[in-house]
């Protein structure tokens, strides 16, 4: 298929950009962090674009579904809009891996319907039930029954399920490696590089506080990223801190010195997730500036998915009765 040229997106574009003004403000989201309870966060999320979504929910405990449901019509309205989906791929990929993730893991545990399985990928779910069970005709794309296959087989020799989160995780990357190369757009390539790097960068210090050995973090480090093996490498052996000043020149030197600290001190990496979560939002923000082309669709879509983690944080905090400075400590910074 052909590299894709901003002319492609002006039809899209211009359905987003009246979107783009539904999108919650910050001043939406402090309403909904003051709120006393839950139905006072309702009550807030009713004038919202997502009181359709919420006004179904037979219980406040069941917001999943509705924050699940706002997504999957953000992705439909835009793949409506599109005549090629690849964009919207990009996002959806990591849904059906994550699916993938959740039946191998049924599969060892001999558990029949997996929970935890997301409808927001573009492989049905009935299909990937399939491939679980060993069906042949199972129409999920040979890419992932081969990544399946790859994960059971690995299991089956190690009998460790970390294996095959380790495995699928590896495969998804790979194959949206291949997908940024073959839509050819330099801001997606700089998008999958910066966020590739940013978990290398975090499964490193994770790694180091559980004193893995080189070997578990070489397996782990996901492909697509700009920092070498080599550099993980030399850093793995060396105090934290050398790893912050080594990154001080980065353009990540923002999310290391501040997050990577906070983790030291804390010895809880949401600090360092927030500030990743910021730095990505920042690159999409170039969607906001451009009146049509890639940019704009990929910034609208990731967004969405920043927004929905967003109120995510918010739900757990409020039904768990998390004091309101806590939440804010996690709250991502929003696009609009």
């Amino acid at each position: 298929m052909p590299v894709l040229r901003d002319e492609e997106f002006l039809y899209a574009s211009g359905r987003i950009k009246v979107l783009e003004n539904r999108l919650l403000s910050r001043s939406v989201i402090e309403r909904v962090l003051e709120a006393e309870n839950t139905e006072a966060v309702l009550r807030v999320l009713s004038e919202t674009d997502y009181a359709p979504e919420f006004e179904e929910l037979e219980s406040v405990y069941d917001f999943e579904k509705a924050l699940e449901n706002s997504m999957r019509k953000t992705l439909n309205t835009v793949k409506e809009s599109l005549k090629d989906h690849r964009i919207v791929r990009f996002f959806t990929l990591k849904y059906d891996y994550h699916n993938l993730k959740v039946i191998a893991k049924s599969r060892i545990l001999g558990v029949d319907a997996p929970e935890n399985l997301s409808n927001l990928g573009d492989v049905p779910v009935d299909e990937l039930i399939k491939l679980g069970k060993g069906e042949g005709d199972a129409a999920v794309p040979e890419t992932m029954k081969a990544a399946f296959e790859g994960a059971m087989r690995l299991f089956e020799e190690t009998r460790d399920p970390q294996q095959i989160d380790l495995f699928l995780d590896r495969a998804l990357y790979e194959e949206l490696v291949e997908l940024t190369k073959k839509i050819g757009h330099e801001f997606l390539k700089d998008y999958l590089a910066a966020s590739v790097d940013l978990i290398n960068i975090k499964t490193m210090v994770r790694l180091k506080y559980m004193e893995s050995d080189f070997r578990t973090l070489e397996k782990s480090l996901l492909p697509g990223g700009t920092i070498e093996p080599a550099f993980f490498e030399k850093y793995f052996q060396e105090p934290l801190q050398s790893l912050v000043e080594a990154l001080s020149s980065s353009r990540y030197s923002g999310v290391v010195k501040e997050g990577l600290e906070n983790w030291i001190s804390t010895g809880s990496p949401a600090a360092y997730e927030k500030l990743s979560d910021d730095f990505l939002l920042g690159i999409l923000k170039k969607g906001i500036y451009k009146p049509f082309g890639l940019e704009t669709v990929a910034g609208y879509i990731g967004a969405k998915e920043n927004e929905i983690k967003i109120l995510r944080v918010l739900m757990v905090g409020k039904i768990n009765g998390i004091s309101e400075d806590v939440i804010r400590e996690r709250l991502r910074d929003v696009y609009v």
